[in-house]
């Protein structure tokens, strides 16, 4: 399984094959993409590539998964309207060119990518949220500066992407964290007495996701007793939920496990309403937070874990609920809009830091350099920086819900990174 996803991974970053031309060895102002790690190795004059940076702004735009992350791109809205109102960042406007859809296509991204930094001179990319990115390849051949939620390869192993979560799935798999398992033991006060089984749909991503969150609830004293990438994946969709209800619910020995999680999209809803209705009484987590499933069949009634916290009551939360209103009234908490608006506020603290004299070198370089942190208080847990190109942030959160409202659990909490052998 670990080599079929490795070379998944392998061919969705090699779509991205396509290089800019190398920097020219004499460069004191380029508005291209920076010169590559190579070509400064061979002890090239410090390029200062300024592309998407003028006097008084700065050009950024992304690429994303609409259906699923289309709701980043308000997030980052309202957090540079927040900047541009208080002044910019060091006199300079946030100039916003929206995120173009990637329909989930690898090639689709690349497209979307190379326009940004081709044509429109983007300085960085924010939001990056695709499920399957081309772009990679490119991005990191060209020391492109790139911000997201960081849950597909593309945000690990290179000095460029930062995902505000991290690096959440390594493409090694042998590098994960335990922070769901840190998670359900606080839920459980402690016991961890459980036994957990994990449903996922049949493609590598699955198989990865599953791997890693059966080390991590392991790692704290849970026993996984299933872990099957078996639903079909998108765009198919499940059509009888019954042979899977059977093999769930006999899981344990014969037994029904304490824990199911439905590692799942399209199908997780309908799979968790067919255990409803077969009166599994154990615990259904999903990791889909999204206030357009209130109310669906399947829903209600089942825990969704983040790597956020989602207290609209958190000071922070606040802030952020207020910024997104002031762009668009009726917006609702999402998964999505979280990430968007807290990869929005990380780009902004590291430009804060850079300085007045911004290039993408010394963006960088302050963001890499060893001494930038982030972390918003019991809503996005601590990254340090580059440790995080290699690691995820070890921190989830629980929420329940109950008719149509989400009803926090457990707080954002914090384990550690591990090693899966």
């Amino acid at each position: 399984m670990q080599r079929t996803l490795t070379r998944s991974i392998a061919a969705t970053l090699g779509v991205a094959s396509l290089l800019l031309a190398s920097a020219c060895s004499k460069s004191v102002e380029d508005e291209g993409p920076a010169a590559s790690n190579k070509d400064k190795d061979k002890g090239a004059e410090q390029t200062r590539t300024t592309r998407g940076i003028t006097d008084d702004k700065i050009v950024v735009g992304g690429s994303v998964y609409a259906p699923f992350f289309g709701d980043a791109a308000l997030g980052v809205e309202a957090r540079f309207k927040v900047a541009n109102d208080a002044g910019g960042v060091h006199g300079r406007q946030l100039e916003f060119l929206g995120a173009q859809d990637s329909n989930n296509e690898p090639a689709k991204d690349l497209d979307n990518v190379r326009k940004l930094i081709e044509k429109d001179k983007a300085f960085a990319l924010l939001p990056m949220m695709s499920g399957l990115p081309g772009a990679g390849d490119f991005i990191v051949e060209n020391d492109i500066p790139t911000f997201g939620y960081g849950v597909n390869p593309s945000f690990c192993e290179n000095e460029v992407a930062f995902g505000i979560t991290g690096c959440v799935t390594h493409p090694s798999l042998k590098v994960g964290s335990n922070a769901l398992g840190t998670t359900l033991k606080e839920y459980f006060d402690g016991d961890a007495d459980k036994t957990v089984a994990f449903i996922g749909e049949d493609n590598d991503g699955a198989r990865g996701g599953i791997a890693l969150l059966s080390a991590s609830v392991e790692d704290q004293g849970f026993e996984v007793v299933y872990d099957g990438a078996v639903l079909p994946g998108p765009p198919e969709v499940l059509g009888d939920a019954s042979p899977f209800v059977t093999e769930l619910l006999k899981a344990d020995g014969g037994d029904a496990p304490d824990i199911i999680y439905l590692q799942a999209t399209l199908s997780g809803t309908k799979l968790a309403a067919a255990l409803q209705a077969a009166n599994y009484e154990g615990m259904i987590i999903t990791p889909s937070y999204s206030p357009l499933l209130l109310g669906a069949d399947g829903y209600d009634g089942v825990f969704v874990n983040t790597q956020f916290g989602m207290d609209p009551a958190l000071p922070a939360n606040k802030e952020l609920i207020d910024a997104v209103h002031a762009v668009k009234a009726d917006a609702k908490l999402s998964l999505s809009l979280v990430a968007g608006y807290w990869s929005a506020d990380m780009f902004i603290k590291a430009l804060e830091e850079t300085g007045e004299d911004l290039t993408v070198e010394k963006f960088l370089e302050t963001l890499n350099g060893g001494d930038f942190t982030y972390e918003m208080e019991g809503a996005v847990g601590p990254s340090d920086w580059p440790a995080k190109h290699n690691q995820a942030v070890p921190c989830s959160a629980l929420t329940e819900v109950k008719g149509k409202e989400f009803v926090p659990v457990v707080p954002l909490v914090c384990g550690d990174n591990i090693e899966i052998g």
